[in-house]
């Protein structure tokens, strides 16, 4: 009994001589002299004293111990260490091999430790934050002292471990105000009321209560330098009246609204600086409202002037590129990396008949080429993405939305944002629908100019041949009575010769060798005049009917020439109504030009026959056809005449040529 009392006396003793001796010390102090002065109480090799810090990985940091009188500073991953088993809250003794029962615990390695007494270090909260912790480098046969004297002191060091947390997240604190609101652009303020302001009271109420209670508890240097001051304390106490007054429609305006939304606004204001110059300000306010009563408000204010006039210049940018898409006589069409329309310009809707509603967020390759044309036009595509500012040029045909076709060349290019990301393919296209036209009639022109002087040659060569044949074929019936048998020989042949000398005569006018003679014709009156004459080249079974416009202006032309168009015409026209049918001769004035309709309804002709069809001798095997030069020949004398011939035709239905001859004034 005595002894046991004797062993409790000098532990109390020890326990207040400690205490005393780490008494008058704080913080990192504190656990050094609590540490070195717990160490040689318990006959210890080291205590240590841990604490636990959070973060990707939960880490242990010794933060004081003893080595011979020497501190040891230790920082590891908290798992598979010891000091993981006491954050469970509970006491841990190892007598042995503690490197062993630990081996990923780097403290005790470092340390050589083969035994342990370890107690949490408890919160207020009840958790746990640190480790105070007794080492030996030999096996301790018993613990048990060594733990209840740090169970002692445990209190004192989790008190003083909560306390230096507590200082560090108050320091942390102050250095994110530090950062984010006195280092700020932004103006940043807080307005303290001296009496809370009840927020059902009137809005003009609430106004004015906030103007007589209102001072500026806090602010940044930012919005001193908006008052043309240099720090905020020199800000910092003013009432609310002296920095706007009440009378300042912007600073009313913008309280109004915080009323209006509960407190928690952000308002755009345009007021005038002390220069006169506008200025634009994005103002948040936020409220703080407690059981009805409004305590105090916090804020932001920043300046967006450059910003507005950076969005000003960017809208005029913005539309003066797309006015100059909307007045380019050319076709524009913008689309997305997926084909998607975006926009096309107002020259392309008028052009085709599209409008913005029915392509938008269409695709472009499906929705405006045909089949036949979409391969070539993706892949021009996907090479001008490849490309780097470089355009691609291709053609291909446009179609509108009842089928309507135009040939158009395109140039495609893609447009990238800053990053050089695709953000948009820009494609440029110019209508090239009369320019393939022309290019086809002068191709045309060319193929008949050849063939119009070889022709012309072989038929002055020929015609002075047929010349010698029909003189010599007249004397020789002079000569001999209509009786004898060689006359009828001798009349065949001068007709066979005559009938060479006409179309020697059409070769020569294809030619233009055959000199037109031009007179003024009316050729309602010439029409009218040859109508018997062309009943006589119909079939019984084909019916003409003429529509002539009485007063026809005057064409300068050759009439025998005229004639040979329409004769010409009214051939083929035969020609293609075996069956029977109509063939329709009208002729009408539009003041400058005079026009010539003749249809029929035959058979009609392919697309390709079409095309060639006034080329001379032209022949399709499919049809067994042959043009010979009469369409050629009426090409030729209408073009001479300085006017144009067209021609719409489609299988089965038919074939209507328009002729048009400047008119006379």
């Amino acid at each position: 009994m005595a002894t046991g009392q004797l062993h409790r006396n000098q532990e109390k003793r020890r326990i207040l001589q400690i205490a005393h001796q780490v008494s008058a010390t704080i913080g990192n102090d504190f656990f050094h002299a609590m540490a070195k002065h717990l160490a040689q109480a318990l006959e210890a090799d080291h205590v240590l004293v841990g604490e636990f810090r959070a973060g990707r990985t939960e880490r242990i940091a010794i933060l004081a111990g003893t080595t011979a009188g020497q501190s040891e500073r230790i920082e590891c991953p908290l798992e598979g260490t010891a000091s993981a088993r006491i954050a469970e809250g509970k006491p841990v003794l190892c007598r042995s091999v503690a490197q062993h029962r630990f081996p990923e615990d780097q403290a005790l390695s470092a340390l050589k430790a083969q035994a342990f007494v370890g107690v949490p270090l408890m919160t207020s909260a009840g958790g746990v934050c640190g480790v105070l912790m007794a080492v030996y480098v030999k096996p301790a046969p018993t613990l048990s002292v060594a733990k209840s004297l740090l169970e002692v002191f445990a209190p004192r060091a989790a008190a003083e471990l909560e306390r230096k947390q507590e200082n560090e997240r108050l320091r942390e604190s102050e250095q994110r105000y530090q950062a984010f609101v006195m280092l700020n652009a932004d103006s940043m303020w807080r307005v303290e009321l001296e009496q809370p302001v009840p927020i059902d009271l009137p809005e003009d109420e609430q106004i004015e209560q906030i103007y007589r209670y209102g001072y500026l508890a806090e602010c940044n240097d930012a919005m001193a330098r908006q008052y043309g001051l240099e720090k905020a304390s020199q800000l910092t106490g003013s009432r609310i009246n002296d920095l706007s007054p009440i009378s300042n429609e912007t600073v009313l305006e913008a309280i109004r609204q915080g009323i209006r939304s509960g407190y928690h606004s952000t308002v755009e204001l345009s007021p005038l600086d002390p220069e006169g110059n506008r200025r634009h300000i994005l103002r948040s306010q936020w409220g703080i409202v407690e059981q009805g009563m409004l305590q105090r408000i916090w804020g932001t204010t920043r300046d967006i002037t450059e910003l507005k006039a950076i969005e000003r210049e960017l809208d005029a940018s913005e539309r003066q590129m797309s006015d100059l898409l909307e007045t380019l006589n050319l076709l524009v069409v913008l689309m997305r990396e997926d084909g998607a329309i975006l926009f096309c310009n107002r020259h392309l809707y008028q052009l085709t008949g599209w409008n913005a509603d029915d392509v938008k967020d269409r695709n472009w390759f499906e929705l405006m080429l045909p089949p036949e044309d979409r391969e070539r036009a993706q892949a021009a595509f996907q090479s001008a993405n490849l490309q780097n500012g470089a355009p691609t040029h291709y053609e291909s045909a446009l179609l509108g939305p009842k089928g309507e076709r135009w040939r158009v060349a395109w140039d495609s290019t893609c447009v990238r944002d800053a990053e050089k990301k695709i953000v948009m393919s820009a494609n440029v296209g110019r209508d090239i629908s009369e320019f393939k036209m022309l290019e086809a009639q002068f191709r045309q022109a060319q193929e008949l100019e050849s063939l119009g002087r070889l022709a012309g040659g072989v038929a002055h060569d020929f015609n002075n041949l047929l010349t010698v044949i029909t003189g010599y074929s007249s004397v020789l019936l002079e000569k001999k009575p209509e009786t004898e048998p060689a006359c009828a020989v001798l009349s065949e042949i001068r007709r066979t010769a005559e009938k060479g000398a006409e179309l020697t005569r059409s070769l020569l006018a294809f030619s233009r060798r055959q000199a037109p003679r031009p007179e003024p014709v009316n050729l309602t009156a010439l029409i009218s005049s040859d109508e018997p004459l062309l009943m006589r080249l119909l079939n019984e079974n084909i019916q003409l009917v003429t529509n002539l416009q009485p007063t026809l202006h005057f064409v300068n032309a050759d009439p025998g020439q005229i004639r040979q168009v329409i004769f010409n015409l009214v051939v083929s026209a035969r020609d293609a109504m075996p069956h029977g049918g109509t063939l329709t001769i009208a002729t009408s004035s539009d003041g400058s030009h005079v026009q010539i309709t003749i249809s029929d309804t035959g058979v009609g002709m392919t697309e390709e026959v079409r095309r060639h069809l006034f080329q001379p001798y032209f022949r399709t095997d499919e049809e067994c056809t042959a043009t010979g030069l009469g369409m050629a020949t009426t090409y030729r004398i209408i073009r001479q005449n300085g006017g144009q011939i067209e021609v719409d035709s489609s299988p089965g239905n038919g074939a209507r040529f328009r002729i048009q001859l400047p008119a006379l004034p």
